[in-house]
């Protein structure tokens, strides 16, 4: 975090265990399919994801070769938080649970969200630094859900007094948000 952008990016590389790799595509593929997200329960996350990496040659105009192939799959997660690192952390294992180890759960060395100490040294033993990055927004999540939840209830109320003469169209809107100040 810093004093012009609240939002910290945090991100982490950890190496699959040879073998998993199919469950743990499963176990991404489940979920993203039960609803919403398990990031949803994470407290100040703006976004936040797993990817799969794996060593299969991407093949395109101006891409350099790799010298060297991956060894082995990796499990990339990143995320943009109004959290410290190690806040951000512990909202992860808190907030994501037995999700978390449905994910890290298959990646080696992985100690379970139970154990919060183990859990923090983990992530931040596997986290890289993060050299360029970019905010989409100079606000809190919070900030963000309140903007939404503003313009969802001028939109409401622009269809709803469309046919509204101005005295009776200004009487209505200074009811419906001069109390709360917006």
């Amino acid at each position: 975090m810093n004093a012009t952008c609240p939002a910290t990016p945090f991100t982490v590389l950890t190496p699959v265990v040879p073998g998993e790799e199919q469950a743990l595509r499963d176990a991404l593929g489940q979920l993203s399919r039960a609803g919403a997200s398990p990031f949803s329960r994470v407290a100040e996350t703006h976004v936040a994801r797993w990817v799969l990496v794996s060593g299969a040659p991407w093949r395109y105009r101006g891409l350099p070769r790799r010298t060297r192939p991956l060894r082995m799959q990796y499990l990339l997660f990143t995320s943009t938080a109004n959290r410290p690192p190690e806040q951000h952390v512990e909202d992860l294992r808190t907030g994501l649970r037995g999700d978390a180890d449905a994910a890290w759960g298959h990646c080696v060395g992985y100690p379970g969200y139970q154990e919060s100490a183990g859990f923090r040294r983990y992530l931040l033993h596997n986290r890289l630094p993060v050299h360029r990055w970019f905010a989409a927004y100079d606000a809190t999540v919070r900030e963000v859900g309140d903007a939404l939840d503003l313009r969802r209830r001028h939109t409401e109320f622009a269809v709803r007094t469309q046919d509204v003469d101005d005295l009776r169209l200004q009487a209505a809107f200074l009811a419906e948000f001069a109390e709360d100040g917006t």
